[in-house]
């Protein structure tokens, strides 16, 4: 059966019938006017135009954006605006004819907005500017390094390239304060064959720009800050060589608050208890013509317990390694801290260091009244650690009041933090972590049982991998805490070999693909981000990866 809706209108009552006939002619009229292909109603004035719509999307491969939209009919031209600011300033403002367009010669690495607006013959009929989004030119693709902590002293830098293109040819030290330029160096035929040059003369404590030339081509550009002068007792060890004992016959006599300087690529062992009762810096001095690590090597001659610890009652305001790579000869048998004794340490920090091959790095064992007030771990890499983790506190009197993990990967490790102790705060930003806890289901990623944690634990802006290996399983347990206590995750995200059995961390994003689909060679250590489409690129993990 066909119905035909007027028919569905009584005949009996005339004026019900003439009323309900006028109002659904009015209806059709505005049904009609709606479709007049490309115009809109705008308040106050009928019959503008159509605001365009993107297609294909904002591109920018370089310094420039690319944007296309629909053409919208009976439009004569349109105008495109970019801005920084959302608008409150423009950048730049075209009127054209075509669909698409390409802005040139933009900032690098900066958020632009584009929005566009129709034009009609009649002005009054044209549309309101609406958005066609937002995207941010990518880095310069630069083939110079930004210098690391290994690459600057107090008056010097290390300026590093990659070899690719055209043939370098000089460098520039700019004063970021105002870009004046402090220095122009040509580069020599040794230089362009080492891929690196020293520039010295230099400012301490200062930010410079460095700008690297191919002719007059600008092949990159990176900001550094020059090392604060050092202070305070300095003691001088890089002229000593070939005596691997001299750094813990130092650390015996030394005045406390000292700093102790060594030789980079030089290595220093560390047989029996070494039992600290100083403030002491632990650094490899600067020494620009090689980037490697002094080496803190932990062994024995007949002895199991090779390791710092502290001296009994020993009040210290701080134990810090800079710049130094520690190893033991056995990963099963050696610490860096292993603390059987009552003290009070303000702070034990590894800054800039490698760290491998430990049963554990910091033990602090039941039975005492032993309290380090700040553990800090940036810029690291640690990796190879056994049963007694990153961090262990063996006991309620023993303890790591404030633990700081920033900016550092972890991985090979079949603990990371296990505490029978409380704390005030964990907090754990930007670390890139695999192969942690060891599998089997019963081990948590960060254990403090039912002991509470103040403050709460942060671990944002990370990236978790999968579970290390343990017997035939893969899975592990996240983050357990004062009986329902939850870490916060915000920003941090999982790969698909990740496992919580429990105790999940709380809004990490899911990452759909394995540790080996994001990483290049996580297996290796090299946890450089291979997935151009990851969500965290730039953000989440270690910073030295992206």
């Amino acid at each position: 059966m066909v119905i035909n809706p007027l028919k569905l209108i009584t005949v009996k009552n005339n004026r019900i019938n003439n009323k309900l006939l006028l109002g659904l002619g009015m209806l059709l009229l505005a049904v009609a006017a709606c479709k007049k292909t490309g115009l809109q109603t705008d308040a106050g004035i009928d019959d503008r135009l159509f605001r365009p719509t993107i297609d294909g999307g904002l591109v920018s491969e370089g310094n420039y954006i690319t944007a296309s939209w629909q053409k919208v009919k009976d439009a004569v031209s349109y105008t495109v605006q970019l801005s920084r600011d959302t608008f409150k300033t423009i950048d730049v403002s075209v009127t054209i004819d075509s669909a698409h367009i390409t802005f040139l010669n933009l900032y690098w690495e900066k958020l632009y907005q584009v929005q566009i607006r129709s034009n009609a013959a009649d002005v009054a009929k044209s549309s309101k500017m609406g958005s066609l989004g937002a995207i941010k030119t990518p880095k310069f693709p630069t083939i110079l390094n930004t210098p690391g902590i290994s690459d600057l002293t107090d008056v010097a830098v290390r300026v590093s390239w990659a070899t690719s293109g055209a043939a370098v040819s000089m460098v520039k030290i700019l004063k970021a304060s105002d870009s004046s330029v402090v220095t122009s160096v040509t580069l020599t035929p040794t230089d362009i064959a080492n891929a690196y040059t020293i520039i010295g003369g230099l400012a301490s404590s200062t930010n410079y720009i460095i700008y690297l030339y191919s002719g007059t081509s600008v092949r990159g550009w990176a900001n550094f800050t020059t090392k604060a002068p050092l202070s305070g007792t300095i003691i001088d060890l890089r002229g000593i060589t070939g005596r691997p004992t001299v750094l813990v016959d130092t650390l015996a006599v030394i005045a406390s608050g000292s700093t102790v300087l060594l030789k980079r690529g030089e290595q220093y062992t560390v047989v029996g208890a070494v039992a600290l009762s100083k403030s002491v810096t632990i650094m490899s001095g600067d020494d620009l013509g090689t980037q490697a690590q002094a080496q803190i090597y932990v062994t024995n001659t007949g002895s199991s317990t090779s390791h710092f610890t502290f001296a009994a009652g020993s009040v210290v305001d701080y134990v810090d390694f800079k710049d130094v790579a520690l190893s033991s000869s056995a990963v099963g048998t050696f610490y860096v801290f292993n603390v059987n004794v009552s003290a009070a340490i303000g702070r034990i920090s590894l800054d800039g260091c490698k760290a491998e091959i430990f049963r554990g790095v910091l033990r602090l064992q039941t039975g005492n009244t032993l309290t380090v007030s700040n553990y800090v771990i940036n810029n690291c890499i640690v990796d190879s650690i056994k049963d007694y983790a990153v961090l262990t506190c063996g006991g309620a009197t023993a303890k790591a009041d404030n633990v700081t993990f920033t900016n550092s990967t972890f991985y090979k490790m079949e603990k990371f933090i296990a505490s029978s102790s409380v704390a005030t705060n964990v907090t754990i930003q930007n670390c890139t972590i695999n192969e942690a806890p060891s599998g089997g289901g019963t081990t948590y990623l960060i254990d403090y049982n039912t002991n509470n944690v103040t403050s709460g634990i942060s671990m944002k802006n990370c990236i978790f991998g999968m579970t290390k290996q343990g017997g035939t399983t893969m899975t592990a347990k996240g983050v357990r805490y004062n009986t329902n206590g939850t870490a916060d995750g915000s920003g941090s995200y999982t790969t698909s070999d990740y496992s919580a059995l429990s105790n999940p961390i709380s809004g990490v994003t899911a990452y759909t693909k394995l540790s080996t689909d994001l990483w290049t060679s996580p297996i290796s250590g090299n946890f450089k981000i291979k997935d151009a489409t990851f969500g965290g690129k730039g953000v989440a993990g270690d910073p030295r990866w992206w």
